[in-house]
């Protein structure tokens, strides 16, 4: 019988020691470091292209070209790697992507609403001039009646 009970106090012992035993395997990073200079290379060069884009067409291409390219990216590594990435790899990314979304809207914004040359509007607006108005050119409703004879 103490045999019996000395077997099961080991065999919890046991059970115990595996539950509390700390994982020791670390996670390897160079799949998140990898994905992370991808992107950011990727998101600078784009960023850089959006500034240039000469029209509306050329816009919309590279639009589509950075999210195939970041798609292409982000499918290329397994599944939560990016949840590997460091708090300081996380906020350069997003720092990266305001950027280039502030310049996709920038210039697709001058491109559709361009700056107009001050020297090609003119001065007064035409709607607002009007020709000097003269007492022989104004006929009044009384004066009207009484030449119409009523």
């Amino acid at each position: 019988m103490r045999k019996t009970v000395n077997v099961i106090a080991m065999f919890l012992v046991a059970i115990a020691v595996a539950g509390c035993a700390q994982e020791n395997k670390k996670k390897d990073r160079s799949g998140a470091d990898e994905m992370f200079r991808r992107i950011t290379s990727l998101t600078s060069n784009y960023t850089t292209k959006m500034a240039e884009a000469p029209d509306s067409a050329a816009w919309s291409k590279l639009c589509t070209q950075f999210e195939d390219s970041l798609d292409k990216i982000s499918f290329a590594y397994p599944p939560d790697t990016d949840l590997l990435l460091t708090e300081g790899q996380n906020d350069t990314i997003h720092t990266l992507m305001q950027k280039y979304i502030k310049e996709r809207d920038s210039r697709i914004n001058a491109i559709l609403h361009p700056v107009v040359e001050t020297d090609s509007v003119m001065d007064t607006d035409s709607a607002l001039v009007q020709s000097p108005v003269s007492e022989s050119n104004v006929i009044s409703q009384g004066g009207a009646s009484r030449s119409h004879g009523n």
